[in-house]
């Protein structure tokens, strides 16, 4: 999709570890980070229901819900197999504190053109979810695209304040898609990757008013300040959004799903968005 066709400019990649100052992102805090589950759906375990292991061996089993089997993935052999009905996967708690710096990433094909928002993720509470990222389409649209959306609420209430991020800039959603969710709470700070990528595309504005040339463009940023969230209590959910009314359900594949405690930096979210065959299960090095 061609960002001067919506009359956008392309400011180019952010990288947070290099950039400062005020209309830029402030430099990556240091901190700990450690792998807290990976899940690469390679195997099953027969029960009712039936699961899934966490390969870094720290979190409990993947359980597997509805129509939802095991097959064709991306990175390695098998991914799972979601009919955007009432399959979807879970773990019971959600292994990290999504109050502190965590990180989230996953891979994503849709199986076909969607006509609703679909969930790939999100972080349970009691109210709302801690996170949520989806896929929203874009109807009419006959290109059929849309973009990723990552919402986080400051508080596990229905009055709470949500922050949102968005990313279009991306392969088709019929494509394989690397989505990764960094929140830096020392920076308080949210950043959404597609396909190892932190996009700023700012309105096209020629005559320099300080407005947009193109009075519906909105400037697309998929970072967002001032963020904060909740400690999420309850599960880490796979392929649907937590209110099963709203559903979100996912139709199409999901594959190798991380979850870090710690904010990764720019270097270790390409390398997984770049890496596909015997990744090892651990923190990837960064620059």
């Amino acid at each position: 999709m061609a960002a001067a066709a919506l009359g956008l400019i392309a400011v180019g990649v952010l990288t947070p570890q290099a950039a400062a100052g005020p209309a830029g992102l402030p430099r990556m805090a240091q901190e700990g980070q450690a792998v807290m589950g990976r899940w690469q759906f390679e195997e099953t375990t027969p029960g009712t229901p039936a699961s899934t292991p966490d390969t870094a061996e720290q979190s409990p089993p993947m359980n597997l819900y509805g129509e939802v089997q095991l097959g064709p993935g991306w990175i390695d052999n098998s991914g799972l197999q979601l009919n955007g009905v009432d399959s979807y996967a879970e773990v019971p708690a959600v292994p990290v504190d999504t109050s502190s710096s965590f990180t989230v990433t996953a891979w994503a094909q849709a199986s076909a053109l969607p006509d609703h928002p679909m969930t790939v993720i999100n972080a349970a509470g009691n109210a709302r979810s801690a996170f949520e990222l989806r896929f929203r389409s874009a109807p009419g649209d006959p290109e059929g695209y849309g973009r990723w959306e990552l919402t986080l609420p400051d508080a596990d209430s229905a009055g709470a304040v949500t922050r949102q991020v968005t990313s279009t800039e991306f392969f088709d959603v019929r494509d394989w898609n690397h989505l990764a969710v960094v929140y830096d709470s020392r920076a308080e700070q949210a950043r959404l990757y597609v396909n190892g990528v932190l996009q700023e595309i700012r309105c096209a504005d020629d005559d320099g008013d300080g407005r947009p040339d193109d009075s519906t463009c909105q400037d697309q940023v998929a970072w967002a300040d001032d963020v904060q969230t909740f400690k999420a209590d309850g599960p880490l959910q796979v392929g649907r959004a937590m209110s099963d009314t709203a559903g979100e359900h996912f139709a199409g594949t999901i594959d190798d799903v991380w979850v870090f405690q710690g904010a990764l930096n720019s270097s270790q979210v390409s390398y997984l968005a770049g890496s596909w065959f015997d990744i090892p299960t651990e923190v990837p090095a960064g620059s």
